[in-house]
């Protein structure tokens, strides 16, 4: 039995299938497949079922699992507490975070770090702020970077941010160019959603009960990023995240992309907190980064400078 053989098999159990664990491990299918194979005949038992809607793990399967989560822990501490020996920032950093921090906020800082610690490794897993809280009591992430998460005695939370989240309207919507809209204008408006299970999208879903306003719902994802091109099509307007339109919106107020940004009161806020387990020893490369993350959030705009645009 090799670690290699129960990453795979770690990586197939938790992603469903082998398909799926290809992209994780940038392993093949058949790379994966054969280490599944000599996993299997090495123990002598079955490690799965295999039928024609997928896999599941067999009972030894289950057994198997469980004691490769505790492995792979105990492999991880130990490379940790080595790094700790050491005065620079080598070593890995587990991020977890949603796709609107991810794909907005997080690679600036990534960046920074890359130029300042190149012998740091950081990996970034995108999940629902759910499942990434579940990771960090897993211990399968570092950190979590979520929205507006729920108080658990176990962790440390940490604001590092807070933006606005704001109407958001097309070049051929009804509220393009406008400053400010008031909440009646919204209602029966087509507007594109964040689904409920989405924090940020149960945040919207309240404050229009809350404002008394019906919209027309006319597509519903998890994912900023379709919301954002869906506004830019004219499919309807949205509530969004300020670091989503960032980029389309400068400082003195000019729209520099497809689309402008308006108030409607009373402001709708969300928190990026950083979680961590409490009393929480960072690696030097993870404590580097929180550094990156701690001064790139003190100096972050919602909007681009017009020295950028």
């Amino acid at each position: 039995m090799e670690l290699r053989q129960l990453e795979c098999f770690v990586a197939v159990v938790e992603e469903g299938g082998f398909n799926r664990a290809t992209t994780r491990l940038h392993m093949t299918q058949p790379a994966i497949s054969y280490q599944i194979k000599l996993l299997e005949s090495d123990l002598e038992v079955a490690l799965f079922y295999r039928r024609s809607r997928g896999i599941t793990p067999t009972e030894a399967g289950r057994v198997l699992y469980e004691q490769a989560q505790l492995i792979q822990n105990r492999v991880r501490l130990a490379h940790q507490a080595l790094e700790r020996l050491s005065d620079d920032a080598a070593g890995e950093v587990r991020i977890g975070t949603v796709n609107s921090v991810g794909i907005y906020f997080l690679p600036r800082i990534l960046n920074a770090m890359r130029v300042s610690q190149p012998s740091a490794r950081p990996t970034v897993l995108y999940r629902n702020s759910y499942e990434i809280i579940d990771a960090l009591l897993a211990n399968k992430v570092d950190l979590a970077l979520v929205a507006n998460p729920q108080p658990d005695r176990r962790l440390s939370l940490e604001t590092i941010l807070e933006e606005n989240i704001s109407l958001v309207c097309g070049k051929d919507g009804p509220f393009y160019g406008r400053e400010e809209v008031r909440p009646e204008e919204l209602r029966g408006q087509p507007f594109a959603t964040l689904t409920s299970e989405n924090p940020t999208g149960r945040m919207v879903r309240d404050y229009l009960a809350k404002l008394g306003v019906n919209i027309e719902c006319v597509v519903s994802t998890d994912n900023v990023e379709t919301i954002r091109q869906m506004v830019e099509a004219g499919i309807g307007i949205a509530f969004l995240p300020d670091m989503v339109s960032a980029r389309n919106i400068a400082c003195k107020g000019r729209p520099l992309g497809p689309f402008t940004r308006a108030r409607v009161e009373p402001t709708l806020i969300r928190r990026i907190v950083l979680v961590t387990w409490k009393n929480f020893a960072p690696t030097p490369a993870v404590a580097t980064f929180i550094e990156e993350l701690r001064a790139h959030s003190r100096e972050w705009k919602n909007c681009t400078d017009d020295a950028n645009s």
